[in-house]
């Protein structure tokens, strides 16, 4: 629900950029058919200096499109609040030539609302990305293909991630972002430090009893949930928690009426904190589920376990996703981090 609701923001802002919304193209090009795997030469003395020499590499990304990257990216275009995200951790700034849109500049959504409004935006403006000549723009694999296509018909390079579902996923699609933009080091540094702060909070938890563990329920004001192969499953599940949702087999990103919460009863709500439209509070949402009546029997309401959580966390494309994690088990079990 919650990635799903980060993504529909994303298309949103993007939505002008010429129809790019749906999937990447996956028209193969480049060196079609040779490996994907890179051909360093020689031996360099320093990681800086090995990751310079994987150039030209040759890759294919989440659609099996192929190509060749003759030199390490200096000049970066990123399409999406995900690649803005890890790009940001990668690289150098000077070497981004534009990010995805406003939606960077969204304290409720982006983690890097603070850098953000340095750079410019590529947000409906199709040609304005490729006067940029940019050396690879950073597409994911639920945009329209024809954009896409239009892109690499004016030559530029465009590499289009696979969405993680899962926090695994996650650090394959940052390590292999890594490797494209030649800093394959700052990218395990990044892993590191996300499993160091994921193994810290499992650490925590597993000294939980089994009739400890908590059963939560992600809800929105659109009344849509998160269940099995969702990012928020994994994330609930590394915190400790039950996701409720999955244990109740519903389907990934579910609507779920009042009447089914009832039936599941969860022992804790998670809310977003965030409104994509800026139509409705948060803060005014889980008030209005305090007080109905209708959900008066639910646990998670009876025992006042309604949490507002991060969306730019819970929701996160990138590595802020093991933020999650901490947001999630802090809530939930606040006596374990005392």
């Amino acid at each position: 629900m919650l990635k799903a609701k980060r993504m529909a923001a994303a298309a949103a802002v993007l939505l002008l950029l010429t129809g790019m919304l749906a999937a990447c193209g996956s028209r193969q090009g480049g060196t079609s058919g040779q490996s994907t795997a890179a051909e360093p030469s020689g031996q360099p003395s320093t990681p800086a200096a090995a990751e310079q020499s994987a150039f030209p590499l040759k890759v294919k990304d989440s659609t099996g499109y192929e190509m060749t990257i003759d030199k390490k990216p200096k000049a970066i275009v990123s399409l999406t609040l995900g690649t803005d995200e890890m790009l940001l951790s990668l690289v150098d700034g000077s070497r981004i030539k534009a990010l995805s849109g406003k939606i960077a500049e969204d304290d409720g959504i982006s983690n890097i609302a603070d850098r953000a409004g340095a750079f410019l935006k590529a947000e409906n403006n199709l040609e304005l990305v490729i006067s940029l000549k940019p050396d690879i723009v950073f597409a994911a694999d639920w945009m329209r293909k024809e954009g896409i296509q239009q892109m690499r018909d004016a030559k530029i390079p465009v590499y289009c991630y696979k969405t993680a579902n899962s926090i695994e996923e996650q650090k394959s699609t940052l390590m292999e972002i890594a490797r494209v933009v030649g800093e394959e080091a700052k990218g395990r540094e990044i892993v590191e430090d996300m499993d160091k702060r994921i193994n810290a909070v499992e650490e925590k938890v597993k000294t939980l009893k089994p009739e400890e563990r908590l059963t939560v329920l992600s809800y929105n004001s659109y009344g849509s949930t998160s269940s099995k192969g969702t990012t928020f499953d994994d994330i609930v599940t590394r915190a400790g928690l039950i996701n409720a949702a999955a244990q109740a087999g519903l389907e990934p990103n579910a609507q779920i009426s009042k009447e089914k919460i009832v039936e599941i009863n969860p022992d804790v709500l998670f809310l977003p904190l965030w409104s994509y439209d800026k139509k409705q509070d948060p803060a005014a949402f889980a008030d209005e589920i305090r007080k109905d009546k209708s959900l008066a029997s639910v646990k998670a309401v009876k025992n006042n376990r309604i949490y507002l959580l991060p969306d730019k966390h819970m929701s996160a494309i990138s590595q802020y996703i093991a933020l999650g994690v901490e947001d999630a088990a802090k809530a939930a079990y606040p006596q374990l981090f005392k």
